[in-house]
């Protein structure tokens, strides 16, 4: 019998939750019963989107899948890649927002272990996630995000008419990934566009340049809030330097006061000085070209985003403005393994005082009453947020047994 990932009702469930939520953006339109494309979770800064893949016997198979641009490969959880035969040569075929696609089983990964520990159930429990969609089958195509409406288009080209500026893109024909040209800090830089990534994320080396002349720029060290969505133990993302650039633009379109994390050295400070920014290097080997970082959902979740990857141009029409407190919360990094999540730094303001003395490794049991337990990222992220002045109840599990905080919201404005 055919296991469902998250059956229709449960699916709308989740959307309709998503949009009432804590973190829910101003009240939406509904779509009407004939438009194009279809909904999409935003899962903590994430696109999810129910896929269906074709099984060895015609059948259906509905999953739900992570939307990543900033992945040049098509993955699949082993149990899905086995079931649909990819472990034995058959081909890749699924239907997404109406979409059809088919891929050979040679293009496709099998999700494995790897030392991050960064994995499927990490990021999305519990929320059973089977899939990772790449761009790679999208260079014929046309892609409409439209985060207002939390709605996502696959088309044709000429099918759909672009609303918004237009700019140019560069895109990577083997992989799909797209990037644009960013005017930042009195130069121009290649970025990636990444619906896969909560928040923009950048070179530490880039960014330290950047605020050796600029220092006020500086928020703090340490990822926190929706910068530290991959939540995985390594200095990488617990060490990184969250920024605040006065403004970007993109082409025509600008934005003020946009949060950064730039990285800490992967491989320690002396490795990534003998062999350069190791992670950023080998990663923007999928990208179109040298690039600074990605643009992640604290910039894209303000525009109904159109891609034209033959005509290589992209389409930005504003929907909201960027929040300066996305951050706001209290002054820790979390790092989550087998559904919990522990605390793996403390954040160091650049202006406010640190929550030093809170034990690293205790568990996060409970934020102001959510049982972190049975919950995700996203709806742990929520419970975390809130205004400077305001506090938040931490729950915490160590060995001396379970201990509550009330913790202050840091202004990262």
């Amino acid at each position: 019998m055919s296991s469902f990932l998250l059956p229709r009702r449960a699916f709308l469930r989740a959307l309709l939750a998503s949009a009432v939520g804590p973190a829910a953006a101003a009240p939406r339109s509904r779509p009407k019963p004939d438009e194009p494309g279809a909904p999409f979770l935003f899962e903590g800064g994430r696109i999810l989107v129910e896929a269906v893949f074709t099984t060895l016997d015609g059948g259906s198979r509905k999953t739900l899948a992570f939307f990543n641009m900033g992945m040049g490969r098509t993955m699949l959880a082993p149990a899905l890649f086995t079931e649909l035969g990819l472990d034995r040569g058959a081909p890749l075929r699924y239907s997404l927002a109406g979409a059809d696609f088919e891929t050979g089983a040679e293009t496709v990964d099998v999700q494995k272990e790897d030392f991050t520990g960064l994995s499927l159930d990490q990021m999305f429990a519990p929320l059973k996630v089977e899939a990772v969609l790449s761009p790679s089958l999208l260079r014929a195509r046309v892609l409409v995000l439209d985060y207002g409406r939390r709605r996502i288009v696959i088309a044709e080209p000429g099918r759909i008419t672009p609303e918004g500026v237009a700019t140019p893109i560069a895109v990577n024909p083997q992989t799909g990934l797209a990037s644009v040209d960013v005017d930042v800090a009195g130069g121009r830089h290649a970025f990636v566009i990444d619906s896969g990534s909560g928040y923009c994320w950048m070179r530490g080396r880039t960014l330290a340049q950047w605020l050796a002349t600029a220092p006020e720029w500086r928020r703090a060290e340490g990822a926190i809030g929706r910068a530290n969505y991959n939540m995985i133990d390594f200095a990488f993302e617990k060490q990184g330097v969250i920024a605040r650039l006065p403004q970007i633009a993109i082409g025509e379109t600008t934005l003020d006061n946009i949060g950064v994390l730039g990285t800490a050295p992967l491989l320690g400070a002396f490795g990534d000085a003998l062999a350069g920014e190791f992670f950023w290097d080998n990663w923007q080997k999928s990208a179109p070209g040298p690039v600074v970082g990605w643009l992640g959902a604290n910039v894209l979740q303000h525009f109904r985003l159109t891609i034209d990857y033959p005509n290589r141009l992209s389409y930005w029409r504003r929907q909201s403005a960027p929040d300066p407190h996305d951050l706001d919360q209290p002054g820790v990094t979390l790092v989550r393994r087998d559904g919990r999540y522990f605390i793996g730094g403390i954040v160091r303001p650049a202006r406010g005082a640190p929550l030093d003395g809170l034990p690293i490794g205790d568990e996060l049991v409970a934020v102001n009453g959510l049982n972190a337990r049975e919950a995700g990222k996203g709806a742990v992220l929520a419970a975390l947020r809130g205004q400077p002045g305001q506090t938040r109840t931490l729950t915490l599990l160590g060995p001396g047994g379970e201990n509550k905080i009330e913790a202050p919201t840091l202004d990262l404005s």
